[in-house]
C-alpha cells in the first residue's frame, strides 16, 4: 500500500468513529433517576430540540469513570470537588451549578439513638457510631456515599468498625429499603426520599446542618480528550437547563406537592 492509500485508510478509519448522532449520552447520579426528573427532561428536551437523552443513571463515582473513559458526552452529578478535579485534569470543558437539594438522616419512627433532638451533626455522627444501632450505608463511592464519609470525619473517623455498620454497595431506592427492613439509619438526599414510596417505619430525624447541602454540577465531556463527542449537542442542553425550558421544569417538579430541586436563578 502506497503513502497515499495509507493516508486516506487512515482518515476513513479516523472519521468513521465521529459521524454526527442524533442523541446524547448523559452520565447521571441515580437520583435524577431515582425522582423521576431526569425522564421528564429527556422527554421535554427531545421535544424541543429533536435530540434524544440516553442516559446511565449510576453512582457519581461509576459516572465519573465512566465519563473519563469518554463514554458519556455529558456529566451531571453530586461530588463537587470530584467534579472540578474531573475539569482540571481536562476531561470535562467547565463546570456549571446546575441545581441543589440537600441531604436528609432517616431513621426508625421511635428513634432508638435519639437524634431527633439534636441541634449539630456532630453529635448526630457521634451516636450513629455505636454499635447499638444499625446504619445502612451505600458503600457505593456514590455522592452520598461520599457525603456520608465526609460526616464520619466530623467525628475524627473513616466510617465505623462493627457489624452493626451494615453496607449494601447497591444505589440509594435498595438501600432505604433494606434500612426499612432491618429497622436502621440512612443518609439520602431529600429528593430520592420524597419520591421513594416503601418508607414503611421509617421518617426523617435530622436535617437543616449546612453539612447536609447537596449540589448538583453539570459538564460537557471535553471534545479535545475525546473528538467523537457531541460537544454542541451537549452546551445546547446544558444551555437548556441552566436558563431554558429546563431550568423551569426543575423548579416546578415536585411530588405530592414538594419541591425535590432548587436551581439557582
Amino acid at each position: 500500500m502506497n503513502i497515499i492509500k495509507k493516508i486516506f485508510f487512515v482518515f476513513v478509519l479516523f472519521t468513521s468513529g465521529l459521524e454526527a448522532r442524533d442523541y446524547i449520552i448523559v452520565q447521571s447520579t441515580t437520583s435524577t433517576a431515582n425522582t423521576g426528573l431526569l425522564d421528564l427532561l429527556s422527554e421535554k428536551f427531545l421535544e424541543e430540540t429533536g435530540i434524544e437523552i440516553r442516559a446511565v443513571a449510576v453512582g457519581t463515582g461509576t459516572a465519573i469513570a465512566n465519563a473519563k473513559k469518554g463514554d458519556g458526552d455529558v456529566l451531571m452529578v453530586h461530588a463537587k470537588q470530584d467534579e472540578l478535579k474531573f475539569v482540571e485534569e481536562g476531561y470535562g470543558v467547565e463546570r456549571f451549578d446546575l441545581m441543589y437539594n440537600d441531604f436528609v438522616i432517616v431513621g426508625p419512627k421511635n428513634d432508638p439513638a435519639n437524634i431527633k433532638d439534636e441541634n449539630e451533626i456532630a453529635d448526630v455522627m457521634k451516636k450513629l457510631s455505636s454499635p447499638s444501632f444499625k446504619f445502612i450505608s451505600r458503600d457505593d463511592n456514590s455522592g452520598t456515599h461520599k457525603k456520608e464519609l465526609s460526616l464520619w470525619k466530623i467525628i475524627g473517623i473513616q466510617s465505623p468498625d462493627h457489624s452493626s455498620y451494615i453496607k449494601t454497595g447497591s444505589g440509594m431506592a435498595n438501600t432505604i429499603n433494606v434500612a426499612a427492613e432491618m429497622q436502621g439509619y440512612i443518609l439520602t438526599d431529600r429528593g430520592t426520599w420524597i419520591s421513594f414510596t416503601n418508607k414503611n417505619d421509617l421518617a426523617i430525624l435530622f436535617e437543616g446542618d449546612s453539612a447536609l447541602f447537596n449540589p448538583y454540577g453539570i459538564i460537557a465531556v471535553n471534545p479535545k480528550k475525546f473528538p467523537h463527542v457531541e460537544y454542541e449537542k451537549s452546551q445546547e442542553f446544558i444551555d437548556w437547563l441552566l436558563v431554558g425550558t429546563g431550568n423551569d421544569l426543575i423548579k416546578n417538579y415536585k411530588i405530592n406537592g414538594q419541591q425535590l430541586f432548587f436551581t439557582y436563578n
